[in-house]
Formats: C-alpha cells, sequence, structure tokens
C-alpha cells in the first residue's frame, strides 16, 4: 500500500514543470503588480521581496511554498510552483483558485508531510517568523531538502520595531512607556514570535546544516516608515476586502500614480543600513 508521503512525492514528480519565467525588474512595474491587487504597505513589501527572488534568477523545482497563503505572491513573483503549504484552510481555498499550485497541503511547517530530500527549493516569504516553532520550521525544510538544495526565505529583523515613525516621535517627545507600548501592539498586530538581528537569523539557520550564500538587508528605515503609516491609510481597503473580498476593487493604475512615483525608489532599495528585514539564501549541504 502506497504511504501518504509517496501519494504526494508522486504528485510533485507528475506536475513538475521547467517552463521557462519572463520577468520584469522595473520597480514601477513590480509593485502595480503586488498594488492591483494589495493594500499599499503589502503592496510595497512584497514588491521588494518579488524582485530580490527574480534577481536569484530561476529557481530550481520541485518548489516548495511554506506558508504560501492566498497564493498571491507565488503567482505574481514565480508564477507556478509545485507544492503549496499553510495551515490557515480559507486562504488554502483562494490560493487553489489561482491555479498556479500543482498540490496544496493544509499542514504545518514544522512537520510537513513529504519524505526526505524530495524539493530542490523551498520557499518562505515573510512567513517563518510567524511561526512558533522556528527550529522545528528548519529542521524539516533541512530534511525536506535534496542535498544542495536551496532555501530561499525572508524575515523581519530586530530593527524593524526600531523604525517605526510613530515609536520614534513618541521616543523625541518623551513618551517612552508609550512607545515601547506601541511597538509591542505592532508585534503582536503583525504575529511576529521572531525578530532577529541578521547575525542571529544566520547562525539558527546554519545550526541545522545550511550555508548561507546570500544575505541581502531591505525595507530600509523610511520604506519602513510608509509600511507603517500604510496600514492606516489602508483601511478602506479592509472594508473592501470584508464587503466584496477584494483588497483593491477598482485596480486602475493611474489612480495610483502618486503612490508609485513615492514607492518606487523605495523597491529599488538595496541592503540599506538599518534595513528592517532580511533575504536569504541557504543552500543544504551536499
Amino acid at each position: 500500500m502506497r504511504s501518504r508521503h509517496d501519494e504526494h512525492d508522486r504528485r510533485v514528480n507528475d506536475l513538475l514543470t521547467d517552463r521557462p519565467i519572463n520577468q520584469s525588474t522595473n520597480s514601477r512595474d513590480i509593485l502595480w503588480m503586488h498594488r492591483r491587487e494589495l493594500p499599499m504597505f503589502r503592496a510595497l513589501i512584497r514588491a521588494i521581496e518579488h524582485r530580490l527572488i527574480v534577481e536569484q534568477g530561476e529557481l530550481a523545482r520541485p518548489l516548495l511554498d511554506i506558508g504560501c497563503g492566498d497564493g498571491h505572491f507565488a503567482q505574481v513573483t514565480i508564477k507556478t510552483a509545485n507544492v503549496g503549504l499553510d495551515v490557515f484552510v480559507p486562504s488554502l481555498q483562494t490560493a487553489n483558485q489561482r491555479g498556479i499550485y500543482a498540490h496544496l497541503d493544509a499542514a504545518s511547517a514544522w512537520n510537513i508531510p513529504y519524505r526526505d530530500s524530495i524539493f530542490a527549493t523551498v520557499l518562505a516569504n515573510c512567513a517563518v517568523e510567524h511561526m512558533p516553532k522556528l527550529d522545528q520550521v528548519f529542521g524539516e525544510v533541512a530534511r525536506v531538502l535534496r542535498p544542495n538544495g536551496r532555501f530561499v526565505f525572508s524575515v523581519p529583523t530586530d530593527r524593524l520595531n526600531q523604525n517605526l515613525l510613530i515609536a520614534q516621535w513618541l521616543d523625541r517627545v518623551g513618551a517612552r512607556g508609550t512607545a515601547s507600548r506601541y511597538r509591542d501592539w505592532f508585534k503582536r498586530m503583525q504575529v511576529h514570535f521572531h525578530m532577529y538581528s541578521p547575525d542571529e537569523w544566520q547562525r539558527r539557520i546554519e545550526a541545522h546544516g545550511f550555508k548561507v550564500i546570500c544575505r541581502r538587508g531591505y525595507l530600509s528605515p523610511q520604506a519602513t516608515h510608509y509600511l507603517e503609516l500604510g496600514h492606516y491609510y489602508g483601511l478602506p481597503n479592509l472594508i473592501t476586502h470584508k464587503l466584496f473580498g477584494k483588497w483593491v476593487i477598482w485596480p486602475w493604475r493611474p489612480r495610483f500614480a502618486l503612490e508609485e512615483a513615492m514607492l518606487a525608489p523605495r523597491v529599488a532599495e538595496d541592503d540599506v543600513p538599518n534595513s528592517s528585514c532580511c533575504f536569504f539564501v541557504a543552500e543544504k549541504a551536499g
């Protein structure tokens, strides 16, 4: 009798695609790809991560996308993926409607339902910081990756909350207690269990047999201000999402010309000192 792991593995291999993907690296175009579906603050950070991934070239397949959510990022950035994994079933239902995954699983990344050494790439875009069992996640990623396979992931650093504009204003006027409470609230609101320095993130992944081959800071302090204030600016998007199931009702690009002019330079920034997030490519030992 075939095991559940074997059946999943068969689907991955049967639906493997090696089709080349043409990608734009223009900051304005990348930003629009995300803004037409997402609130401004999400479009900004997704566009930066999109650029960083595209600059790596084609990701080897089969590819596992952990914390895949509703599939928007994978659809826009890498076009297709073999397997998507998430614990939130409604998001997986939306991801399934996009038709970009060969297979989707409702499962946690600290208990991946696949056998050892099956994937060439694991992608986790702004995902592992939301997972309480970080060491188990990294261990599972190492287990399911092939030798020399790559783990591509992005995470917030311990600078994120320090870069929050409202908290900085409060610090300047001497309201440090209120600033601290605001930072704590922002962390809870974003459900961030893990926010470490880039060195600490690297130490933690290398403890699981990986070698970091690319590490780049992103989301500059100024871009972080846009991200933060965009949470409030995007409240109407939350209402439309609740009512109509869409963040953006009228995705007409000229409407967003001013936003695009403001944010596109932030998308193009690279490895700015004190950046709020960090992008990694780590290779499993052969």
